[in-house]
């Protein structure tokens, strides 16, 4: 017990240091970068997110730091995160579009078609903790509505009825979302180029012929991979070979 006890408490001690060393970092990333020390606040953001901080402000406070510093890549994929994580937000859409615009031969997505278009506009309308809030509160609702349902005669039972078929409609759709965008989040095929003049290859071979050139900062679909290359596909339907460390995944 008293072993349990000593282990509990230094623990806690230790999460009680990390919670009071994580606000420091994050007031040391915006200090320096009021004071124009790019790279520097850039570093301090990345250190929260890498001891597991998932927050689209800090996200996108990094993605401000990158681009200011010129690492388009990081710059990129930060923002995306961001708006991932708070899908629709302005700000993080007119920063990403900023330094999208900073990566140089950048390719022109293919149009999709409508079916296409309103898929993304459904995912886009929660983040993935919205939906999963939705169809808990959506659920609560359902069951409120079968208990009065069945054990308050005195209702209408026939309006009560079509307000269950929409509510289980509703929480069939925001549970099925949740579960698809968690499932998205742990299996994202999507990558950002974090290198200069990367040669996309014909084959997952280093003497392969080279097929084309792409910029840091582009994004990419995974399609296949080995130990060290990616079959990627770009937004205008090239495809190719890459090396692994060439990437990182959203």
């Amino acid at each position: 017990m008293r072993f349990l006890f000593t282990l509990c408490m230094l623990v806690m001690t230790a999460l009680v240091a990390q919670a009071q060393k994580d606000p420091v970092l994050f007031s040391e990333g915006n200090q320096l970068y009021r004071q124009q020390q790019y790279r520097e606040a850039a570093a301090r953001y990345q250190q929260l997110i890498d001891s597991g901080y998932q927050v689209a402000d800090l996200y996108f406070n990094a993605g401000n730091a990158y681009l200011k510093s010129n690492q388009v890549g990081m710059a990129v994929y930060s923002f995306e995160k961001a708006l991932h994580l708070k899908p629709g937000d302005a700000a993080v859409e007119q920063n990403l579009y900023l330094a999208n615009q900073r990566v140089s031969n950048n390719t022109e997505a293919l149009p999709l078609l409508f079916f296409e278009r309103w898929w993304l506009q459904w995912q886009q309308l929660h983040s993935a903790r919205g939906w999963a809030i939705g169809s808990i509160v959506w659920c609560w609702l359902l069951c409120a509505g079968i208990i009065a349902y069945f054990f308050m005669p005195g209702m209408r039972r026939s309006y009560l009825r079509w307000g269950l078929y929409v509510v289980a409609v509703l929480f069939t759709g925001y549970f099925s979302m949740a579960v698809w965008m968690q499932n998205k989040a742990y299996h994202n095929s999507t990558a950002i180029v974090m290198q200069r003049g990367v040669k996309v290859k014909a084959a997952p071979d280093e003497g392969s012929k080279d097929l084309f050139e792409v910029s840091e900062g582009i994004k990419v679909e995974v399609l296949d991979g080995t130990k060290d290359f990616s079959k990627v596909q770009l937004a205008d339907g090239k495809t190719g070979w890459m090396p692994v460390g060439s990437l990182k995944r959203l």
